[in-house]
């Protein structure tokens, strides 16, 4: 387990950065760090305690400058701000006095008021996955591919690597955050039915375009990288010739990622994967698969009856009623909503000579009750009479049926287009239900196959009444042409062989 000490000193020194935002006068301090980072001018600016004092007045925050001048020595003690070294002009002792210490932004103190800044400005809303950014991605290894480092502009190398890479980025983010709302939402076991089935419905909706799309380019994209990966160290040495800003300790500034060579791990890890680990992409699939399963389990537990297992919808509003009553409204809310009244009764006459006590007695000086079973295991009395009338499902499962019905039969008619063009598909026109499918078979066998295609190695994918076969033929291209657009698989033959003819080759 790691403690405290366990941590370097200057690790402990910049996480003492992040106390400001958390103490007594959390207030006070994230105003002056706005100060200084509220505008682009302040960023370069120096100020006295004064100045401050004065900016914290318009805000409506009256402080003392003595006490502003503290609030900013703790500032500069913890690294968000230092001492401006600049000499103090002043026409008088007082003034002087006054703006004898002037103070400045670091870069650290920077860094993490824009991290609190974002962290305040958080909402725990559903944020999509950026997939639009898989098209720029294979867009920019397509470019990267077919620069010559040797006479490439190294600014427009730069610029181009490091707009793939903020796109991946991007990426990457938006497909952490969108999991992470999803979990939140997936344990929660206060949905009713029509909370469930309006998340049901855009849960799998969305989830399912998500898993096309992750699957449509990943194959492309990996292809493209490796391609481009041998070439990575000249192209990133190309990038970084040009003209650099220097430190003041004479070494180079750091640039945008993917400008040196060890930036591109992460891409490939997340596309192709590694030895003894599958890609990023993958797992992305197999988290949708499991949020499916989470949903699921949320189904069930609403399909076993009517009865509430939670009242955490019912608690949130009664909480937010107390926050907003006076005391006298308050008390009486309580006694409402839990029946718990002061101990003074006004007691009489049970009016059943079965049970002498009188329901308004106090439960102090009363006997215990006596509580049915049932009632006390699970808190509900149950009403013992006829069941109710079995729902039926006939009309749901037939429509289920006509649906799956109507897919198998789209998906035989797109088989049969393909299997039209028999041997290899050079320039192929195809709908675009056959398209989807093709491209479905040929993700399937690159992933089957487990390892990138060599030159002369292939990877095939069966259907009903042939196969689909995936061969590396460098100058030999495929086209599929179809309404949606135009799609060129450079280096790549896809033939379609029936499987009496597999079997005799192999044979």
């Amino acid at each position: 387990m790691t403690e405290w000490s366990d941590l370097t000193h200057v690790q402990r020194v910049r996480l003492d950065a992040l106390r400001y935002a958390s103490g007594e006068e959390a207030a006070t301090y994230l105003a002056i760090m706005r100060s200084f980072t509220g505008d682009v001018t302040g960023l370069l600016s120096d100020q006295s305690a004064s100045e401050i004092a004065g900016r914290l007045a318009e805000l409506g925050i009256e402080l003392p400058t003595d006490t502003v001048d503290d609030r900013l020595s703790y500032l500069v003690e913890h690294g968000n701000l230092a001492r401006s070294p600049r000499e103090t002009e002043a026409r008088s002792l007082r003034e002087y006095l006054q703006n004898r210490a002037r103070y400045q932004l670091t870069q650290r103190g920077e860094m993490v008021h824009r991290f609190v800044e974002e962290l305040l400005g958080h909402t725990e809303s559903a944020r999509e996955v950026s997939t639009e950014m898989l098209g720029g991605i294979l867009t920019g290894l397509d470019g990267l591919a077919r620069v010559d480092p040797a006479t490439a502009d190294p600014d427009t190398l730069a610029r181009e690597i490091g707009t793939m890479f903020a796109q991946f980025e991007r990426l990457v983010s938006s497909t952490r955050d969108f999991y992470t709302y999803l979990a939140q939402v997936l344990v929660r076991y206060d949905l009713d039915r029509g909370e469930f089935e309006t998340f049901k419905t855009a849960l799998l909706d969305y989830l399912q375009r998500f898993v096309d799309e992750i699957a449509r380019h990943t194959p492309q994209i990996a292809e493209a990288l490796l391609a481009v990966e041998p070439s990575v160290p000249e192209l990133c040495a190309r990038a970084n010739s040009g003209r650099r800003l220097l430190g003041v300790d004479g070494e180079r500034a750091r640039r945008s990622s993917g400008l040196e060579p060890e930036d591109w791990s992460g891409l490939h890890a997340w596309f192709v994967g590694g030895s003894g680990r599958d890609s990023d992409a993958a797992g992305v699939r197999r988290l949708a698969t499991e949020a499916m399963r989470a949903l699921l389990v949320n189904l069930r537990r609403i399909a076993k009856g009517n009865r509430e297992q939670s009242r955490y919808a019912d608690l949130l509003t009664l909480a937010g009623w107390f926050a907003e009553a006076e005391d006298d409204t308050a008390h009486a809310l309580w006694a409402s909503a839990f029946g718990l009244f002061p101990c003074r009764h006004l007691a009489f006459a049970a009016d059943d000579d079965d049970d002498p006590v009188p329901a308004t007695a106090s439960w102090w000086r009363t006997p215990v009750a006596d509580v049915p079973l049932v009632l006390r295991r699970t808190g509900a009395r149950r009403i013992r009479g006829r069941a109710g009338r079995r729902e039926d499902f006939a009309v749901a499962k037939a429509a289920r049926i006509a649906e799956r019905e109507r897919a198998e039969r789209a998906r035989a008619a797109a088989l049969s287009e393909i299997e039209a063009h028999r041997g290899a598909l050079g320039v192929v026109r195809l709908s675009d239900e056959a398209r989807a499918v093709l491209l479905a078979l040929y993700a399937q066998a690159l992933v089957g196959r487990g390892r990138p295609l060599g030159e002369g190695d292939t990877a095939e994918t069966p259907t009903e009444r042939w196969r689909l076969v995936v061969g590396r033929s460098p100058g030999t291209d495929t086209v599929i042409v179809s309404p949606e657009g135009r799609l060129e698989l450079a280096g790549l033959t896809l033939s379609v062989v029936p499987h009496e003819a597999a079997e005799r080759r192999t044979g």
